[in-house]
């Protein structure tokens, strides 16, 4: 990882030493320009985007300092050093604080220099760390997103969706996390799962191969691989050294290109439906039915029916209480891996209500079957009501952003799948939604919205009833006056009059 540096000085003997030194040095940084003033270097900065400016405090046109504010302004993410003599110390203070980093004093020494620069390139290091960081949060973000139908910023969904086209769907299922050569128990199987996540992600970058993966539970991984020979060498490698280093057996299983992230949930089922129905394995009955009941919830969740996965929380629940008490506990158990999954891979962002922390030792202590079960039902309906919470959120700012667009394409086509596709959810439940949320159907919505600016053309305005109509989205002027009618039991014509009359 190199940075890249412009040099600003008037001097140009200054400027060649500073470059050799640099050059020199392994200190991480490429010269990639100079300039002799700060215009010049403003215009340099356009062309060659550097990380790094060293500049002279005193140049004519434009100085060291007013680069520095001009750079505060325009360019933050650009680091500045400051050269400066003893005479113009307090300049350079004044730039310190309008944004540089860090000053050299003239004449400059190797030693300080190397210091000033090596200090400057780990912050650079750095900050490179935290966007490729912030960037792969985003990524995964999006393709849960994608994956389980959720709302999300539109503008992010299309640049990464950008970034992916064209790649490859692949899932990494573990097939038992229980060999019979070790002695693994079900609390390591999360430190496992993690381990298989290092191994994919540590190869990813090792092998140089293009793509992301996104753990969805302790079962599976879905990877994104940009496809080619490569593919097929980085999944052998994965599964050899999943092998080697904790012995565990796993399966690929490919879902073929997907152009457009809208594909990844279909293609996610299927594949899934595929691999689970062919398979064989046999996981550990307790995890095996915390993941059947997980899945349950999780269609009633996905699709937004609370009540529906409500029901069979409180079934499981009851089922327990009919039980022995450790067989009791044992159901609340499977019920708590549940519950934990969903909030591990699912819905993350749940966790920052404190109310739902699920403690294991909590069921231990528990000695009646009545305080397990009252304590699964405390802990079910806290889960279930900040789910609500969320869901209602996000089914108001999917409505509110259906709104925002209706607003701006009124006066054009302005269907129900146009809509859809913008705030990524399918048209019908769009077309449910927001007769809930508003209380009157989609199309009824636009054609009032298109009728009160018809309106105030019709007041306001001397366009003719033509006009009006395309004006307003209507495809033609009888169409027009046939809804205005309906809505309004007069037509234009009759309206434009009255209004006129009454203004009189």
């Amino acid at each position: 990882m190199i940075g890249k540096l412009i040099v600003v000085d008037d001097e140009s003997w200054f400027r060649e030493g500073l470059m050799m030194l640099i050059g020199k040095e392994q200190l991480g940084w490429e010269v990639v320009g100079e300039a002799s003033d700060g215009e010049e270097a403003l215009a340099l900065i356009e062309t060659t985007k550097p990380d790094l400016v060293i500049t002279d405090i005193r140049m004519p046109v434009v100085d060291g300092l007013m680069l520095t504010e001009r750079l505060a302004e325009t360019h933050r993410d650009i680091m500045v050093i400051i050269l400066t003599g003893y005479r113009d110390f307090e300049y350079a203070q004044h730039a310190l604080r309008n944004g540089a980093i860090e000053y050299l004093l003239k004449p400059v020494s190797l030693q300080e220099t190397c210091r000033v620069l090596r200090k400057a390139y780990d912050r650079y290091r750095q900050k490179q760390v935290e966007q490729k960081l912030r960037l792969r949060e985003k990524q995964l973000n999006i393709l849960r997103a994608a994956l389980f139908r959720l709302p999300c910023n539109k503008q992010e969904w299309n640049e990464v969706s950008s970034q992916f086209s064209g790649y490859e769907l692949w899932v990494l299922q573990v097939e038992n996390y229980f060999p019979q050569d070790r002695n693994y128990e079900e609390k390591d199987i999360e430190l496992l799962h993690y381990a298989i996540a290092n191994i994919g992600g540590e190869l990813l970058q090792s092998q140089n191969q293009q793509g992301i993966l996104l753990s969805l539970n302790n079962w599976e991984l879905v990877f994104l691989l940009a496809p080619g020979e490569a593919v097929q060498r980085y999944c052998t490698l994965v599964t050899e050294n999943i092998n080697a280093l904790l012995h565990l057996a796993v399966q690929w299983h490919c879902g073929g290109l997907i152009q457009q992230l809208e594909e990844l949930e279909l293609r996610y089922a299927q594949l899934r439906g595929v691999y689970l129905h062919a398979s064989n394995t046999r996981l550990d009955d307790k995890a095996e039915r915390s993941i059947e009941l997980r899945e349950n919830v999780l269609s009633d969740l996905i699709i937004g029916d609370v009540e529906g996965a409500r029901k069979k929380l409180i079934a499981h629940i009851e089922r327990a209480a009919s039980f022995t008490l450790h067989h009791c506990k044992t159901e609340i158990y499977i019920l708590v891996l549940a519950l934990s999954s969903l909030l591990d891979t699912n819905f993350k962002q749940l966790q920052a209500d404190n109310s739902n922390d699920l403690h294991l030792e909590s069921i231990l202590l528990l000695e009646e079957k009545a305080k397990i079960t009252e304590w699964a039902l405390i802990k079910t309906e806290a889960f279930l009501s900040r789910f609500e919470q969320w869901l209602q959120e996000k089914r108001e700012n999917v409505v509110q952003q259906a709104k925002q667009y209706i607003e701006l394409h009124y006066k054009e086509s302005c269907s129900l799948q146009l809509v859809a596709a913008h705030v990524h959810v399918t048209p019908n439940y769009l077309s449910n939604l927001f007769k809930r949320e508003t209380g009157v159907a989609f199309s009824n919505y636009i054609s009032m919205l298109r009728i009160e600016n018809a309106k105030n053309l019709l007041t306001f305005t001397k366009m003719r009833i033509s006009e009006i109509a395309e004006h307003t989205g209507f495809d033609s002027a009888s169409y027009f006056t046939t809804v205005f009618r309906q809505v309004t039991g007069k037509s234009p014509t009759e309206y434009r009059k009255e209004v006129q009359i009454a203004g009189l």
